[in-house]
């Protein structure tokens, strides 16, 4: 074997050990052969010993108990090492095999041993065993006694202590002899035709490389080594600047390495990082650009190793097709989800709100956003979100909760309809609509009264007594008196000035309707930013970064929508910068905005380092200038 795995240890990438080493008091594994179990009187025959540990600790000291009437020589001692890969972890044991020649000078049963070495932990030893020695010319022949001379005879004849041993031949030990190795199959995946490098080498690889907007990509990097041992240097991520990303190797303990040969070459290949990433938007997009330091004699002592980097590939993402896309359908939206709602109580006065608790389920980056009925008497708040969304076996799936808080002004028994997410399954290759029925609610009391309009009233008894009879009729073929009822503008006057007045006072009733219902909405919103930042403060004081980051991106959709009356949450955030631009929010608070919901992206799922109480502080500072923002509007209008 021309070299073994290395211990890598994580440096900035999450990573593990790929030769998990026990503590430093484990036993060491022993193991004793004995060539013969009956021999004759003056005949010799071998024990041998193998000591191996994984702890990185190498056994010394062999011994072996002997009773009288048994006389050894050696030992002979020379070390050993082995790979075991299991389920793709691979370990390497090191230790010695040590080999006593004996001979019996009297017949009878002997009880041997047992074998022992030392450790850090004191004297370890296997089990005693026993031969039985019988009178000379007891036992058959050799196979090879009275054939011509025999040279591979000879040499087993030399095999005693101070020979030089002979690799290869029979009948010598077993550390002096190269058995063939039995390597565990290479999966597909680590596989390539030709080392680029004749040291080291990395290869990244994407499946699959065509995707719609949304759907993962899994990109991982693997590192490819051909002098035996290493431990990670200098290393990056990969670069993937338009998709969002998570960490599929945030839980890994221990990375999967294999041993395998090409080329007439031994190589060492492991897993170096793994990605889920979701693309932003449709292009031919650049990702996996990384670099990954080999350290070791045998590559480079320096401490960011013997750099090695791998090249950009491409990825094309297209748009789901347009043929079949349901409404209301959002670019992104991609995975298989389904959807179940609880809403609390049934029974409501008008003016009172309900609680309705959606829960998305399904496979994928789960939207942030879901479709509410809408209709009159019952208007849906902004939702608190909670969520669970992490990789599980290399797929991103989890949940998420949107609690909404729905105000009802119309009194009856009304059907609420349903929330709704249409998507795009890229496995069945179709859309589909996650659904769930609100059913019926009963909105108790009773509408106020439209206020009667006393102008109105004034005005039709002003036309009131217009309509007069002709006292005479006129005579034949002269000109009839002209009255008002045979003027059309009698009847315009007639009818339209109550229509009017009526009208008039329904629009300026819908105008303070709609006026009041801002002011409900800004102090909703105002409300519900409040609540966002004081639990973005709690959370960051708590260091919890899972609950921090959902509340500063809650916090950061209101105050925008609060600012613009932009709904964020629709917009692709790879896009919003652009948006707010639109929205005439300048440019350096419409950048940093953008920025802030990319690093709750991170923080939530990629586990990135983010000092939390900084970014509350930084959050709650861009929430205070789109305020101010929409102060200053407000005073140019």
């Amino acid at each position: 074997m021309r070299g073994t795995p290395a211990a890598i240890i994580a440096s900035g990438l999450g990573l593990g050990v790929l030769a998990a080493a026990p503590v430093a008091s484990a036993a060491v594994s022993l193991t004793t052969e004995v060539s013969q179990r009956r021999v004759e009187v003056g005949s010799r025959f071998t024990v041998r010993l193998r000591a191996m540990s994984d702890n990185g600790e190498q056994p010394t000291n062999p011994e072996l108990k002997l009773p009288p009437g048994i006389t050894a020589s050696g030992p002979s001692v020379g070390s050993q090492s082995s790979i075991n890969i299991i389920n793709g972890q691979m370990t390497q044991t090191i230790g010695i095999s040590a080999t006593w020649v004996l001979v019996a000078s009297r017949p009878g049963t002997f009880k041997l041993g047992p074998a022992s070495v030392q450790t850090s932990s004191g004297r370890n030893g296997d089990r005693a065993f026993s031969i039985e020695v019988v009178a000379q010319g007891s036992l058959p022949p050799p196979p090879l006694a009275g054939q011509p001379l025999d040279p591979f005879d000879m040499l087993r004849n030399m095999n005693t202590p101070g020979f030089p041993g002979f690799p290869g031949f029979p009948g010598f030990p077993e550390e002096q002899q190269q058995q063939p190795e039995q390597l565990p199959p290479l999966p597909e995946e680590y596989r390539v035709e030709h080392a680029t490098d004749a040291i080291a080498f990395l290869k990244t690889r994407s499946v699959p490389r065509k995707v719609v907007v949304g759907e993962q990509v899994t990109l991982s990097t693997y590192a490819y080594a051909g002098r035996g041992n290493f431990e990670p240097g200098l290393n990056s991520e990969p670069m993937r600047d338009d998709f969002l990303a998570f960490n599929l190797m945030e839980d890994v303990h221990s990375l999967q390495g294999y041993q395998f040969d090409l080329d007439g070459q031994r190589w060492i290949t492991v897993k170096v990082s793994d990605f889920a990433l979701f693309p932003l938007k449709a292009g031919k997009l650049k990702a996996g650009e990384v670099s990954f330091g080999f350290v070791g004699r045998n590559y480079s002592t320096e401490p960011k190793g013997l750099v090695r980097k791998a090249p950009l590939i491409d990825i094309e993402v297209v748009e789901p097709p347009v043929s079949g896309r349901p409404p209301g359908y959002r670019l992104g939206d991609v995975g298989h989800y389904s959807l179940d709602a609880q809403v609390q109580p049934r029974e409501v006065p008008a003016g009172g709100s309900i609680s309705v608790v959606a829960k998305l389920e399904g496979i994928g980056n789960l939207p942030f956003t879901l479709l509410v009925p809408e209709q009159d008497g019952a208007h849906f708040l902004e939702p608190q979100i909670v969520d669970q969304v992490a990789p599980k076996r290399g797929v991103v799936q989890g949940f998420r909760t949107f609690t909404y808080v729905v105000e009802l002004t119309q009194p009856g028994e009304r059907d609420l309809g349903e929330i709704t997410l249409p998507f795009w399954d890229p496995k069945a290759r179709a859309y589909g609509v996650a659904r769930a029925a609100l059913g019926k609610v009963t909105v108790t009391g009773s509408a106020k009264p439209a206020p009667v309009s006393s102008k109105a009233a004034t005005g039709a008894s002003r036309l009131k007594g217009l309509i007069t009879p002709a006292a005479k009729l006129g005579a034949m073929g002269a000109a009839a008196p002209s009255y008002w009822p045979s003027r059309s503008g009698y009847w315009l006057l007639l009818f339209g000035v109550p229509l009017g007045s009526a009208l008039g006072f329904a629009l300026s009733d819908l105008a303070k309707l709609l006026s009041l219902r801002a002011k409900e909405r800004k102090v909703s919103l105002t409300s519900a930013l409040d609540d966002a930042l004081a639990q973005l403060a709690t959370s960051a004081r708590a260091g919890d970064a899972a609950a921090t980051a959902g509340a500063a991106e809650r916090a950061l959709f209101i105050a925008i929508e609060k600012a613009t009356g932009l709904k964020a949450r629709g917009v692709l955030k790879a896009e919003l910068g652009g948006a707010l631009a639109k929205a005439e929010v300048p440019a350096e608070v419409a950048e940093r905005a953008a920025r802030l919901l990319a690093d709750c992206d991170q923080l939530r799922f990629a586990g990135e380092a983010v000092e939390l109480s900084s970014l509350a502080a930084e959050v709650r500072d861009i929430c205070q200038k789109l305020s101010a923002r929409k102060a200053a509007v407000a005073e140019r209008s």
